[in-house]
């Protein structure tokens, strides 16, 4: 063994280590583990030895791994053999060692090498990787102390702080990003590669120092607010999904082969597919999978989203763990029969294994359900829905990330966001919140009933930039509890620069009843520049009790609901940007009921008399250079039940013109 650096030794040198570790398993390992303390290998010459071993099996690693075993018996104060031992194990694929590697760190913990730098890092990493994380922390809280790699320890020691579920680790991961130490830096950055984009991976290549942790803050941050998360949540949760998909989505083998209905790439070495949209999107929703003799292996995971579910399908068709991404679940019978029934429509009625997969299915889309029963029209239209749903979960799927909220219990709630009003330079995003009284948890207290809501919202730019985000907790307190058929009704406002903008709202209430709303489009108009625009239409209600005061003297009233009944006024306001002082305009107000007939009614037959599909109210003004509100009551009492849809249309006197609407229901 000691003539393995030279190249003409190998096929001697293989022939004699087949021998010593086959036919003489006792005697060679212990010589081996001497010889190595003794003359002390060099690590270029171990690397020789292991890549030796490849020749002599299909699994080089374990062989290594029992060798550096067997040394680390004879002498546990072996620092090379011990960590090298570590190492090896770490990096197996198949037959992993991580038992052996932990004995045999854990017996040199009694010796000289076990405070040794090196040896606490490896014993750290091993720890962590079977489980063990107090032992782990410990193990690399006594490595960072050593100070031989203090950019690499805060990483490690953050890591195992993060899975132990502690925000302790979020500073020393900051803290480590700023040291420019490459071997930390290359860890940071793969860490970071499974869910940023390249662009993100360019500007964190090109940072340094300070700046690179401030790169990674920003991202992080962006990501927690997005989520509506507390910040370091997403951070956290990132290296859980890490731990998780590595002990259960590696890949055994980097040689994998796709076949035609596998048209997602990953070109991840470590994980399969199903690891890739883990570290991604975290736990389904929900799994199913489907068994039966000439099927392959095959996975589907749903995420309820309140942006729409995604749907993912895996099927395992060479290596029974490598599961790889396909558009459609009857990718799972193979291309060819996938073709076929898409061609007959429905699920195939003389095709039971394709029935039988999709009632496996049921629970993961309405659409599999639909499937079954479908003719062959019908069939055809739901089979290319089904295609599409998958396509289009890959595409969100592979280019996004998220760390969505979920509650324990539904909470049945009714919000409404709306750009009006103004802070400074800024526009005011205000959001109001209605909550019924059966679905609530009071809290008893000597002053009456408590109910604690929790409202979270964010707005991104285009970008994807956040431009403003509030998380806040109120307390309402209430003599009795509040009548089923009663709300509990808030607001808030935040202002935010003006632009075209995406707003997400949580709202909770209590401990575990809550509900995330679907992302909607909302413009905030500039309210001090010379941009024409309009705010969002206010249409509200006096006996709501929720009020705004944009000046003093001024109430402004909120619905959340969006009802009315006939007996109510509706108080419309909003406000106008851009117009120079003296500027001419006119108004033109328009209510329309919506699905046709009935026209509109009621107050504007009084007003114009007579009928018809649209009526409308008009008047002229001229702008006094600043915001423009304006406010109208009008009289519901003669609408018959239904839906509705008020506008408003201003146009300058110079042709401009900006328009804005807002539905409302009429109800009994």
């Amino acid at each position: 063994l000691g003539d393995l650096g030279g190249k003409g030794h190998y096929d001697d040198a293989a022939s004699e280590f087949e021998w010593a570790t086959e036919l003489q398993p006792e005697w060679p390992y212990g010589w081996y583990g001497l010889g190595l303390a003794e003359y002390g290998v060099g690590d270029s010459q171990i690397s020789i030895v292991a890549g030796l071993k490849t020749m002599l099996g299909k699994d080089a690693l374990t062989r290594s791994a029992m060798a550096f075993a067997r040394s680390a018996r004879v002498d546990p104060a072996f620092v090379h053999g011990l960590v090298e031992l570590g190492a090896t194990a770490l990096r197996q694929r198949v037959n992993i060692k991580l038992d052996v590697a932990l004995e045999a760190l854990r017996r040199a913990a009694e010796t000289s090498a076990g405070q040794h730098p090196e040896v606490l890092l490896t014993r750290g990493r091993v720890e962590r990787e079977v489980g063990d994380l107090d032992s782990a922390r410990v193990a690399l809280a006594a490595y960072l102390a050593s100070g031989v790699n203090p950019a690499l320890g805060r990483l490690e020691l953050a890591r195992t702080l993060f899975l132990l579920g502690s925000f302790a680790g979020t500073d020393l991961y900051y803290e480590g990003a700023v040291l420019d130490e490459p071997t930390a830096v290359a860890e940071y950055r793969a860490d970071l590669a499974t869910i940023a984009h390249d662009s993100t991976l360019r500007a964190f290549d090109e940072a340094s120092g300070k700046a690179r942790a401030a790169m990674l803050q920003r991202f992080w941050r962006t990501r927690d607010l997005v989520g509506l998360r507390r910040e370091g949540e997403r951070l956290r949760e990132h290296y859980r999904r890490i731990y998780y998909a590595r002990r259960h989505f590696a890949l055994v083998s980097t040689n994998r082969h796709y076949g035609i209905e596998e048209v997602y790439r990953s070109g991840s070495k470590d994980f399969d597919d199903r690891g890739v949209i883990y570290i991604r999107h975290g736990e389904p929703t929900d799994r199913a999978s489907y068994a039966a003799p000439g099927v392959e292996p095959n996975e589907s995971w749903r995420y309820a989203r309140a942006d729409g579910d995604l749907v993912f399908h895996f099927i395992a068709r060479e290596d029974v763990q490598d599961y790889k991404l396909v558009e459609s679940l009857f990718d799972v019978l193979g291309f060819s029969a996938a073709v076929t029934l898409q061609s007959q429509g429905g699920a195939g009625s003389s095709n039971q294994l394709a029935f039988d997969l999709l009632n496996s299915r049921e629970r993961i889309s309405p659409v599999y359900l639909r499937l079954q029963s479908a003719g062959r029209i019908s069939g055809g239209r739901y089979h290319a829905e089904e295609r599409s749903l998958g396509r289009a979960s890959i595409d969100r799927g592979i280019k996004t990330d998220s760390y969505e909220l979920v509650f324990p219990r539904p909470l049945k709630a009714k919000t409404q966001v709306l750009a009006v009003g103004a802070e400074g330079d800024l526009g005011l995003v205000q959001v109001t919140f209605a909550i019924p009284g059966s679905a609530m948890d009071p809290v008893p207290t000597s002053r009456g009933s408590l109910y604690p809501v929790r409202l979270r919202f964010s707005l991104m730019d285009a970008a994807g930039t956040v431009v403003g985000a509030l998380d806040t907790t109120r307390l309402f307190v209430s003599r009795s509890p509040v009548p089923a058929h009663e709300h509990l009704v808030g607001r808030a406002e935040l202002p935010v620069p003006p632009g075209a903008h995406r707003v997400r709202v949580a709202l909770q209430q209590g401990e575990d009843a809550g509900i995330v709303l679907p992302t909607e489009p909302i413009a905030v108009g500039n309210v001090k520049g010379t941009t024409f625009a309009m705010s969002d239409l206010v249409l509200g209600l006096r006996a709501s009790n929720v009020l705004w005061h944009p000046t003093p003297t001024d109430t402004v009233f909120f619905n959340p609901l969006r009802t009315f009944s006939p007996r109510d006024e509706l108080e419309l306001y909003y406000e106008v940007y851009g117009l120079a002082a003296g500027l001419a305009y006119t108004t033109e107000i328009e209510v329309k009921r919506k699905g046709g007939g009935g026209g509109i009614l009621g107050p504007f037959r009084r007003l114009f008399g007579g009928g018809g599909a649209a009526l409308r109210i008009e008047f002229e003004g001229q702008s006094t250079g600043r915001a423009l509100p304006t406010q109208r009551t009008f009289d519901l009492q003669k609408l018959k039940p239904g839906s509705y849809e008020l506008s408003v249309t201003v146009e300058a006197a110079d042709g401009r013109k900006a328009r804005r609407t807002q539905e409302f229901q009429v109800v009994q």
